[in-house]
């Protein structure tokens, strides 16, 4: 049963990301094919193509596809997905009449699957009806299915909204009768509000310890002396199961997407009987996995903020805190080089270098090549800076020292 949850979740992400290509404009035709693209960095995009082969059946090039289509042949990405959506916009734009009487929605899906079909016919026309009614059949059954799942979700939802309103006021009765008896202050002459009672126990439920064996550990910083700190943490799909457990009913949403240099910042917004959290996460933006990545950590900052997990964090922060752990000024940047003119190091910095380097009797280039492979002169200013701190920390030189090493 999680499985299949899981697994309609990630269905609607992807109808989610595929509505999103369209909605940016990344679904081009090509001939008898279309070209789907995925934002990148830089101005750099990931191309995929999907076209329909010799055998009648919809493909596509990217990883996913071929990954997912050996397990499940009937799998679509997002890719195909965002072709069939932009299609059906397009016959929808066009106000194309139904031709059995429908829905106008069902015409134009109907459409645009014709116009695809007719797109990547290159043999005779009895072969291409023949896939067009192969290609009908198949999205009649995905619609079929679809419905029922839909059915079921529903008919699901209203027994746990009937149970939870059956559950509240029980507890609404018996919080009444303690209430009264024990004459304790109501909330709001405090000015505060009063949390429905099944909410603060889906918290608390929230709260409850994580498995240990649910628990990753990944290495995280150096302190200043040198010594390695291990961070914990959960996986997203950990964080979602357990609120599927918990709280059937929960929701989220991708708020905005926003990209800073090399990074991309995701804010995701969880919401659970009403109430909604948001979460930020972050990752590089030169493809498409640390997108993903950035929208799972977002989700997981979400979830810590209704009590998953939130033991973990305090636990780094405690450690933080006591023994002074984290980045230290100085601490060197993954990658040191400078990506734009902008962000070159500047000539005061080269400046400082050079002193500095001078000081200590060493040579700048060397020592910028030992600490981070590249010249002075194709660093960061970021990196610069780093460089400046590492170079303040070393022993100055002697006079004599200065002078030997010079002759």
């Amino acid at each position: 049963m999680e499985t299949a949850t899981r697994a309609n979740k990630q269905a609607i992400l992807r109808d989610k990301r595929a509505r999103g290509l369209v909605a940016m404009g990344l679904v081009k035709r090509e001939g008898d094919r279309f070209r789907v693209q995925s934002p990148s960095l830089r101005g750099r995009r990931a191309a995929h193509e999907v076209w329909r082969d010799e055998m009648g059946k919809v493909r596509c090039s990217c990883l996913e596809y071929e990954e997912q289509s050996a397990q499940d042949p009937t799998f679509r990405c997002e890719h195909i997905l965002a072709v069939k959506h932009a299609l059906l916009a397009q016959h929808a734009d066009k106000g194309a009449p139904s031709v059995d009487g429908g829905a106008p929605e069902v015409s134009a899906a109907r459409a645009a699957e014709g116009e695809a079909a007719a797109a990547t016919t290159n043999t005779h026309e009895t072969a291409s009806e023949k896939r067009a009614e192969r290609f009908e059949r198949e999205r009649r059954q995905q619609e079929h299915s679809l419905a029922e799942h839909q059915e079921r979700k529903e008919q699901t939802m209203k027994k746990n909204e009937q149970t939870a309103k059956v559950a509240e006021a029980t507890e609404q009765i018996a919080h009444a009768s303690a209430h009264s008896a024990t004459e304790e202050p109501r909330q709001e002459e405090h000015g505060a509000s009063v949390v429905p009672l099944s909410f603060a126990q889906t918290l608390r439920a929230l709260r409850q310890p994580i498995d240990p064996k649910l628990i990753k550990q990944r290495e995280g910083w150096r302190d200043q002396y040198g010594n390695v700190h291990m961070v914990e943490y959960v996986e997203w799909h950990t964080v979602a199961d357990i609120l599927d457990r918990i709280a059937p009913t929960w929701s989220h949403a991708v708020r905005s997407i926003t990209q800073i240099g090399d990074m991309v910042a995701v804010v995701a917004a969880i919401t659970i009987d009403g109430v909604t959290r948001e979460g930020v996460g972050t990752g590089t933006a030169d493809n498409e996995t640390g997108i993903k990545k950035a929208e799972h950590d977002a989700l997981k900052r979400a979830a810590i903020k209704f009590g998953i997990a939130r033991e973990l964090y305090q636990r780094e922060s405690e450690v933080i805190e006591r023994t002074g752990a984290g980045p230290q000024p100085g601490d060197f940047p993954r990658d040191p080089l400078a990506k734009t003119m902008a962000d070159l190091v500047t000539p005061r910095q080269l400046g400082m270098i050079r002193a500095l380097a001078r000081e200590a009797g060493i040579d700048p280039d060397d020592e910028c090549q030992a600490v981070l492979g590249c010249r002075v002169e194709e660093l960061s200013k970021r990196a610069a800076s780093s460089l400046i701190d590492h170079l303040k920390r070393l022993p100055q030189a002697t006079t004599a020292e200065v002078v030997r090493r010079a002759s």
